[in-house]
């Protein structure tokens, strides 16, 4: 049985420039927040930043004194099993209750798990369907 459930994910979005992700990393550093999923994004003049923490409140503080953006965004968490199929079988899942993903990002190593963040139009029909897998 999966692990899964609804955290908020942080959207942060500053002017892109050299240095941006190393100014994000140590003031969250500072802050004592520890990052437990990151995505980050260069879009021709906006760096963006999907972050996972186990401090929003204390990376939300932080992440304003850089300027640009800071705003939260409700994502499904699931640790799954990490095997050869997994994610095809969550999607297919998602897919066949009329469930859309319109983002998803993922870490894994050779453990036997791996965490899945996906956003969706409906996180808690989400949940309930992945927390039986």
């Amino acid at each position: 049985m999966a692990h899964v459930e609804l955290r908020n994910e942080i959207l942060f979005k500053a002017p892109t420039r050299v240095g941006l992700l190393a100014d994000v990393a140590e003031v969250l550093h500072r802050a004592g927040v520890n990052i437990l999923a990151i995505g980050a994004y260069d879009k021709g003049d906006a760096g963006e930043f999907l972050l996972i923490t186990d401090n929003n409140k204390a990376a939300f503080a932080a992440l304003e004194d850089l300027g640009g953006t800071v705003d939260l965004a409700p994502v499904v968490v699931a640790e799954v099993v990490n095997e050869p199929g997994e994610l095809a079988r969550i999607a297919r899942r998602l897919a066949d209750h009329g469930i859309n993903v319109s983002q998803i990002h993922a870490t894994t190593t050779d453990a036997p798990t791996a965490m899945l963040v996906l956003r969706t139009d409906c996180e808690l029909d989400a949940i309930k369907l992945l927390e039986d897998i």
